[in-house]
């Protein structure tokens, strides 16, 4: 599975476009994402990051709160991601607990944000609307090939692809605020 973010000027007007072209409306969300940093001075959060992802809103069949270790392989378009760890938990304080007992050593609770958004389905492409707070409205499409993604971009009429993660993208745009 390929993925692959872009920058879009308006959320209201591609959801718009995503229905024009037969995306079907599947559902909405919101959660706040608690990314834990490597202890080490420097570090680049696109190779890689644990991540704890607690929801507010979802109809997704998880607990309230998903700890996620990934590592992100950058392609020409998207990326792939490979997930070393995964695990849920009822509560933000024991996935945090669980943190602290497993990876205190290596990582420490460094930033959060929040983001809402809106899910589609385009043939056989899963879609995410986003409102990241404190970032510019976005679009996240999942799927098998590149092309697919080039296609859906070209079609909705994306301002700029992303090539950074998420987190290292906050975590650059919070650290200029400090």
């Amino acid at each position: 599975m390929i993925e692959a973010r872009a920058i879009i000027k308006d959320i209201a007007e591609t959801k718009n476009k995503l229905e024009a072209l037969g995306a079907v409306f599947d559902s909405d969300y919101a959660f706040k994402d608690v990314i834990f940093v490597p202890q080490k001075d420097r570090y680049d959060l696109n190779g890689g990051f644990l991540r704890a992802r607690v929801y507010i809103k979802n109809n997704w069949p998880t607990k309230k709160v998903v700890l996620v270790k990934k590592q992100i392989k950058f392609k020409n378009v998207g990326k792939e991601d490979t997930i070393i760890l995964r695990q849920e938990f009822d509560t933000e304080q024991q996935a945090s607990d669980f943190v602290k007992k497993e990876f205190g050593s290596e990582f420490k609770r460094s930033f959060e944000y929040e983001r809402e958004g809106w899910q589609y389905n385009l043939e056989g492409c899963r879609i995410f609307v986003e409102d990241i707070k404190g970032y510019k409205p976005s679009i996240e499409i999942e799927t098998d090939t590149e092309d697919q993604i080039n296609s859906l971009f070209e079609k909705i009429g994306v301002v700029e692809k992303i090539k950074t993660s998420i987190p290292e993208a906050m975590r650059q745009i919070l650290t200029k605020k400090e």
